[in-house]
């Protein structure tokens, strides 16, 4: 049957393809009691009545969709388009025209990457600026308007590519921080007063030593000062320190002469006139006492870091007496089952020698073998005063084991006889091979372990220094040094004498001493 004139009613114009062909759609218009008509031809294209398009009202349900993606959406006429637009366009923001604030305009648009948008806080708008790469441009700063934290959460933080400043004087200035984290800047007075306080003893001397060109900063000692007396006549005094840590920074040192208690400076010695060693126990110097006044004065050392000053002191008189010691004699006593004959070993002027005699026995025990005894040394109108003695000991050869080499030097009662256990009232032990003693207090003395296989020369000095019932006694043993403050006991009215007691060898052996040679000389005595 045909379809030509079939008129069909429906709310909704069909799809292409849907609609039925030589028929007439009438088309509800929404809202109203009235239809519009449109004729589909045999091939199911649309024909409508023509009409005066001013006097057409046509319905956007009747305007068809031709773009085919829009249609895939579900949006077939003009009705169901303006819909969608108009729900677009609620969603649209206004364009801003006029300014605002976070407290007004709390709320900014946020975007993710696959188009979606949500509300975020005004506020934190330009927090996270640590995760952007900045760089800044001229004029472009930070002022703070209040206090402000930056917080590690012990993560590093660095300042990289400064540039530097090291030699430019202007920048003096240090930053600094409180125990908060609070950061200021200060002259640095507060940090480095208290830097010592921080550091271990091993850490200040390190670090004073660097200071200080490398030269030792240790604590200074002088023990004695040699000689303990000078005069004032017009003569230059090389006067010898000892004690520990005088190794002085050539570039930076300093030697002052001061009052009795220290508080003063009297001269200063010029640098041209110091000796320094570098084994830190002597430091020498000359200098003409002249026009200082009578009295007793110490010496002030400057090390570079810090100042010494001397307990010993050097006592200025007017005219210093030394003692002649010519026309000494000598007694000597020899053991005659080990020493039949004694030639080699001999005493003359103010010097002892001690080798092997012709035909001298060895034995296998420390037995005395040769002693000496001088005539009056120090008669008793001095020795019931003040006087300075000085002696010197070397010894040449082999020291391995020389044990039975032993021997006792120093000052006794010049009245005694002599014998080879005579008392000594100030002097020296040889004490086997093992070390040296200072009588009759029996200290050992530093460094005079000689014990070796190999041959060597050593020279030790004895100092005798007595003051009223005081008596000082510094030994110096291979460049080390040892002083021992005794009493004097001996009575008055009594003569001194220098007495020295050699032990015999032990062995034939070259290398086990048998070749041994000591010497033991009066350098100098002054009455003081």
């Amino acid at each position: 049957m045909s379809n030509i004139g079939k008129i069909i009613r429906v709310n909704e114009l069909p799809p292409v393809g849907e609609r039925e062909t030589n028929v007439i759609y009438q088309v509800a218009v929404p809202g109203a009691a009235t239809y519009t008509d449109y004729a589909i031809d045999e091939n199911g294209d649309m024909k409508t009545h023509v009409t005066d398009s001013t006097n057409l009202d046509m319905s956007d349900s009747l305007v068809k969709i031709s773009d085919p993606d829009i249609q895939s959406e579900g949006i077939i006429n003009q009705a169901q388009f303006n819909k969608e637009i108009k729900g677009d366009l609620d969603h649209k923001l206004d364009t801003p025209s006029a300014d605002g604030n976070i407290q007004d305009f709390p709320t900014v648009l946020g975007i993710d990457a696959n188009g979606n948008t949500a509300k975020l806080p005004a506020g934190d708008l330009g927090k996270n600026v640590a995760n952007s790469s900045l760089t800044t441009v001229s004029g472009a700063g930070l002022t703070l308007g209040a206090n402000w934290v930056l917080n590690t959460s012990g993560l590093y933080y660095s300042i990289t590519g400064l540039a530097d400043a090291s030699n430019d004087s202007t920048f003096n200035t240090l930053l600094t921080q409180n125990s908060s984290g609070r950061v200021a800047k200060s002259n640095g007075k507060f940090a480095f007063t208290s830097l010592p306080a921080l550091l271990s003893e091993s850490e200040k001397t390190t670090w004073k030593t660097a200071m200080n060109g490398g030269w030792t900063t240790n604590t200074m000692s002088v023990a004695v000062i040699l000689p303990p007396i000078v005069d004032k006549q017009d003569r230059d005094y090389f006067i010898t320190l000892k004690g520990a840590n005088l190794n002085l920074n050539p570039a930076s040192f300093s030697v002052e002469i001061m009052n009795s208690t220290g508080t003063t400076v009297i001269a200063t010695v010029p640098n041209s006139q110091v000796q320094l060693y570098t084994n830190g126990i002597d430091l020498v110097f000359y200098y003409n006492f002249k026009n200082l006044p009578l009295g007793n004065y110490k010496i002030r050392l400057w090390n570079g870091v810090a100042y010494y000053t001397t307990n010993p002191t050097i006592n200025v008189i007017d005219l210093l007496t030394p003692v002649s010691l010519s026309g000494l004699s000598w007694n000597m006593l020899n053991n005659t089952a080990i020493c039949p004959v004694v030639d080699l070993t001999t005493a003359s002027g103010t010097s002892i020698h001690r080798a092997r005699n012709t035909n001298e026995q060895f034995v296998g025990t420390n037995q005395d073998a040769v002693s000496f005894k001088s005539s009056v040394l120090i008669p008793s109108a001095i020795a019931d005063g003040d006087f300075y003695l000085e002696i010197t000991n070397t010894t040449s050869g082999v020291h391995y084991y020389d044990g039975a080499f032993g021997y006792d030097y120093g000052l006794v009662d010049a009245a005694q006889p002599l014998s080879h256990s005579m008392q000594i009232l100030a002097g020296i032990r040889r004490n086997y091979f093992l070390d040296e003693r200072i009588l009759p207090d029996n200290i050992a003395v530093n460094g005079s372990n000689t014990n070796t296989s190999t041959g060597l020369n050593r020279t030790s000095k004895l100092y005798i220094t007595k003051k009223g019932n005081v008596v000082n006694m510094s030994s110096i043993n291979n460049g080390q040094f040892t002083t021992v403050v005794s009493t004097w006991f001996q009575p008055n009215g009594v003569d001194l004498a220098l007495f020295a007691n050699f032990n015999s060898y032990s062995n034939s052996n070259s290398n086990n001493g048998a070749n041994i040679q000591t010497d033991i000389y009066i350098n100098s005595l002054i009455q003081l």
